[in-house]
C-alpha cells in the first residue's frame, strides 16, 4: 500500500479537525449532519473524496484538546457503492494506547459533483 500524505490541522480556538489529501484541490463539499457535530466531506475535480472536516471535533476526539497537531499521525480511505460512500479513518494519538478509528457513510454521487460549478 502506498504511503498517504495526509495534512492534519487542528484548530483548537474553532474546535474544527481536518484530514485532506495533500496535492488535492477541492471541488465541492457536503455536509453531513450528526448529532456530535457537522462533518464536511470534501470532493476533487475527479469527483473521488479526498478530505473530512469534523466541527466540535473534541466531541468525536476528546484527546485532541491536549495534544499538538505535529505529533498526530492518521490516514483515511474510502469505499464507493452505487450511491453511497464510507470514509474510513485512523488517528495515531501520542500517549494513547489505541489508535481512534470510525466511519462515515455519506450519499455519493460521482456524476452529480463532475457538473457542480
Amino acid at each position: 500500500m502506498a504511503k498517504e500524505n495526509i495534512r492534519i490541522d487542528y484548530d483548537k480556538e474553532e474546535d474544527l479537525f481536518s484530514l485532506i489529501r495533500e496535492e488535492s484541490k477541492v471541488k465541492f463539499s457536503f455536509n453531513v449532519s450528526l448529532p456530535q457535530g457537522d462533518i464536511i466531506v470534501d470532493y476533487d475535480f475527479n469527483g473521488q473524496i479526498v478530505g473530512i472536516e469534523f466541527f466540535n471535533a473534541s466531541s468525536y476526539f476528546p484527546q485532541l484538546k491536549n495534544v499538538e497537531v505535529k505529533d498526530i499521525k492518521a490516514s483515511f480511505s474510502v469505499r464507493y457503492g452505487p450511491n453511497w460512500a464510507q470514509v474510513s479513518y485512523i488517528l495515531y494519538l501520542p500517549d494513547v494506547a489505541q489508535p481512534i478509528s470510525g466511519f462515515i457513510p455519506t450519499p455519493y454521487n460521482k456524476e452529480l459533483i463532475l457538473k457542480e460549478n
